[in-house]
Parts: C-alpha cells; structure tokens; sequence
C-alpha cells in the first residue's frame, strides 16, 4: 500500500469484516443499506455518515451498503462517500452501476476505490434515467453490463495486463470482493429462467455473493436456494429484507420501482396494518424480522436490510428479533404466502411445509416462431456456419470485399441496408443477433444487455417501453420452439468492440474479427509473406 494511501486512509490495513463474515459459516452476516440523496452537504448525507458510525460502534453490522442513483436519478458519489464510510470504520459495500460509466470510466473508478481500500462492490447493471438531471433526463451508457463488469473486476484482481508503445506491462493485483443482484420474484417463465440463465453467467463470470431483489414470498426465496444447490453452486446469499410501509407498498405494487415485487394481497394487508395507532409501524418492524428468521433458516449467509428512513435502532430491533425468532422460522412461513397471479416457480409446491418439493415445475410458456426468425436460423445454417460448404465459399469473397475501400464500402451498405429493415440494425459491427435469438440488443433494449435480461421486466414486458416485450423473454420463447431455451446460459458475451463500428458486421465474422467468430475459433486469413529464397543467378 502506497504511504500517500495509509496517510489518507488509515484504515488501510484493516481485515474485510463484511467478507469474513459472509465466508464465516458461524457468521450471519447482516448489511445496512443508505440510499444518498442529491447535493453536498444535505441532511441526508449527515445521516449515513452518522448510521456509519452507530453502525461501528455497536458491532452487529458487517458492512454499509450505499446505492448509486437509484432510479437512475443523480446523486453524491457513491464512491466517495463509501470512501468516508470506510474511514469511520464500518466496512462499505459500493453498489457500482454500469448505467452511468463506460469501461474506462469503470476501470479509473475501480481504481480509486482500490487505493483507499473500499474492496466490497455489488456489480449492478443499474435503472434506466427516470428523473431529469440537469436541463433533462441523462443519457445512459450501458457499455458493460453486470456479467462483463465482473469479468472487469476479476481482471484486475489478477493484475490488470496492459501496452503502451509496444511494452507490456502488469498492475498490481487489487482486493476487490464482488457480488450481484438476483431476481427471483419474477412472474412469467421467460423472465424467471432468464434470471437464473444469467445468474449462471454471474457466478462463472467471478461473483463471490449474491444479494436478492425486493419480494415477499418464502418460496421463491427457497427456490433460489434450491437452484444453486441443485447446480452444484456455494455462492453465499443475502436475502434482502425490506421495512415496507404502505406508501412505498403502493409504489412497488404499481410497478414504479423495478424488479421489486409487492402483490395485491401484501398490499391490502399494509392498507390495514396502517389503521393502528402507530401506523404500522411495529407490524412492518414485526414482519421483517420474521424475514430475518426465515432467510436463517432457508440456509441463507445473511440479510440485507433497507428501508428509506430506517434508523439503527429499528435495524437492531430487527437482527435481536429476528435472533430470537428463528428457532421457528418454519412456523411463520404461512405469513409470506403472498404468489403472483398465475405466478411461475422453477419446482412444484410442498403443500407439506409451504415451500418446494423437489420435483419440476411444468414449462408450459408460449413459443414463438415468426417468418424472420425462420428465416435467420436458415441464413445461419447456410451462410454462417463455419462447417457449411456455403461458409467456406463466401470466406475468400469476403476476403476480397474487405481488400478493397471501394468494395469493402459498398458492401458494408449493402449489409446495413438489409439489416436495418429486418432487424433495426445500429451498424455497431460487433453484431449480437447470434446471442439473442435474432434479436438486436443494441437497438431493441434499452440497456443494451447481451447477456441475459436485466431485473427490471414485468409481466414480461420492458421496463423502460412498457409497451414492448422484453427482447429476452422474445428469444426465450422463439428458443423454447426449437427446445434450444437452455443455450441462453451456454457462454458469456463480451461488451461491444467499438472499434467495429460503422464497419461490416458480415466481414467481420467472415474475416474471425467480431466476438462471435473469435467464439467459434473462426481465424482471420493468413497474410502471405515475402519468400526468403535468395534470388536465382544465371
């Protein structure tokens, strides 16, 4: 560690209390989350410091968990104010969304936050801008999204490789500790199985633990368990225990916070908890630490606790309670029976105990088969297989196309042209359409997600254009006609080259320069050489 870092930080060269605890297996871990508001130097920046504080002193939380721009609104810097976290001794845990920064940006701040030994982060792909920043709404980037963000995170942990000027060279290798967001509320099949498609991508990609999204059914928390178990997976897990008042009930329930999952009947049951002389606020405190119990008792590492306004001592009212209530965990199980309407659940229900059996649950989601898609698969077959006889005589085409300015331009129009009326094409030259079921996700989801679907769908249906279909649970149900839904989970997508853009996504492939033929072991054409013969004489 740098003497400039240790004269700054002086916590430098404490132990990560947030990852011995969650690797601990005689450690419940427990994390605190503060959700930062706007401005500098406002009242509630004052208060997650002074959480931080409360926090350390009182030694029953592992970690400080800070959000960044949730809703997509900004806010302080999560990054900075982990950084003062830190200093008040409480481990922090980054939320770092991918919304904001593009890799460099990703990169410089990972740096940053390595040198002060802030090493928690929870790699999220982040909401879509929903509030005007400065003179209107933001744009977002979305250059990587969580699965590459990971593989970002484990570069560096390895030692960063890098050239300049033809030397190579190698950075220290950080410390960073990463996890990410899980979302197993979901309510259709597509949505439910690109969840944990992903999720599949995300532990093989490095994350270390996972932290659930916002909902209140026992069974899909058990479910999660289950799949993890089932797939021979040891990744820790924090349930997310939300103290939910009705206010915030009625936001989630009609969908404006996404990914979180709160059911008509939940809602009706908060509308008559808040008829009580204190609002129901002790029914609320109740009800998470009965989560607490629960998530214990499901074999969960710990809990995540959030709630806007939460104070310390309702979150260690919450950890005694819970403490005490878990001994019979099984017992309060009939209290989060809250399943969504015509909800689907990767195993069949123990009518029993009220959580799952082991047995599977039926897929029984629509398919899909449209003319295009029909068509694609055939062009696929045919044009961009590397074993087709068809592939192997375009190839040296492709060759010459790519020789010339002339040709290799008019080509490249050619190709947008079509793809643009079949497939909205961007032209961004490291093509996705392979991925996605013939469906671009550059130019038909917002967030640009090439590995899976975000957490913010519902009911099937984008977050961001709620009017259109999530393009995932569109290639889950065209895959699933051709019993191919499973290939969603199959390989990792690296982000976008950019250094492809505006150039022919179809000579890319052919000539082994976009990520796909890289992934099928497609070679670039070997370049003739200079014969070293020596002349002939005489």
């Amino acid at each position: 560690m740098p003497d400039y870092i240790r004269k700054i930080n002086p916590q430098s060269k404490r132990t990560n209390t947030f990852k011995d605890a969650i690797l601990n297996p005689d450690v419940f871990c427990v994390t605190w989350e503060q959700i930062p508001g706007r401005g500098a130097f406002e009242t509630q920046q004052e208060e997650v410091i002074e959480n931080a504080r409360k926090a350390d002193n009182k030694g029953k939380i592992h970690a400080i968990s800070v959000t960044d721009n949730p809703s997509g609104s900004p806010a302080i810097s999560s990054e900075i104010l982990c950084t003062e976290i830190k200093r008040q001794g409480v481990e922090p845990l980054v939320h770092f969304a991918l919304r904001d920064k593009n890799r460099n940006a990703c990169e410089s701040l990972l740096y940053g936050l390595a040198a002060f030994s802030v090493r928690n982060l929870l790699i999220l792909t982040g909401d879509y801008p929903s509030v005007a920043g400065f003179q209107g709404k933001a744009r977002p980037v979305f250059d990587l999204d969580s699965v590459n963000g990971l593989q970002l995170v484990e570069a560096m942990n390895r030692g960063m490789e890098y050239e300049t000027m033809g030397k190579k060279s190698v950075l220290t290798p950080t410390d960073f500790f990463a996890g990410v967001a899980i979302s197993p509320f979901k309510q259709t099949e597509p949505e439910l199985m690109g969840q944990y498609y992903k999720l599949k991508k995300k532990i093989e990609a490095g994350a270390k633990f996972l932290i659930t999204q916002v909902g209140y059914d026992a069974r899909k928390l058990h479910e999660l368990m289950q799949w993890l178990k089932v797939n021979g997976y040891k990744t820790p897990v924090l349930a997310n225990i939300y103290i939910l008042p009705y206010g915030v009930a009625r936001v989630m329930n009609a969908n404006q916070i996404p990914g979180c999952v709160v059911t008509d009947k939940l809602l009706a049951k908060l509308d008559e908890e808040r008829s009580a002389k204190d609002k129901g606020k002790q029914a609320r405190l109740d009800r998470t630490a009965k989560m607490y119990a629960i998530a214990k008792g499901l074999g969960y590492k710990g809990v995540h606790i959030g709630g806007h306004g939460a104070t310390y001592e309702m979150v260690e009212y919450i950890i005694d309670k819970g403490e005490e209530s878990a001994s019979k965990w099984q017992e309060l199980l009939a209290e989060f029976d809250f399943p969504q309407k015509n909800g689907s659940y990767l195993y069949l229900k123990d009518e029993k105990t009220g959580l799952n059996s082991d047995k599977l649950a039926a897929r029984n989601a629509k398919t899909s088969n449209p003319p295009i898609y029909m068509l694609s698969r055939l062009a696929h077959a045919t044009m961009f297989n590397p074993n087709s006889i068809v592939f192997k005589a375009l190839k040296p085409i492709a060759k010459s196309a790519d020789a010339g300015p002339k040709m290799k331009s008019a080509f490249g129009a050619f190709e947008h042209i079509n793809k643009v009326a079949l497939f909205d094409c961007m032209n961004c030259g490291d093509c996705g359409l392979f991925d996605v079921a013939f469906l671009c996700p550059m130019s038909q989801c917002p967030k640009n997600q090439r590995n899976g679907p975000c957490g913010g769908s519902y009911e099937g249906w984008c977050e961001v254009n709620p009017d259109k279909k999530c393009i995932w649970v569109k290639a889950y149900q065209r895959l699933k006609k051709h019993k191919e839904e499973d290939s969603i989970g199959e390989y990792i997508v690296p982000p976008c080259n950019w250094e492809l853009q505006h150039t022919s996504s179809w000579l890319n492939f052919y000539l082994g320069r976009d990520h796909t033929a890289k992934r099928l072991g497609i070679k670039p054409p070997e370049k003739k050489t200079a014969s070293k013969e020596p002349p002939k004489v005489g």
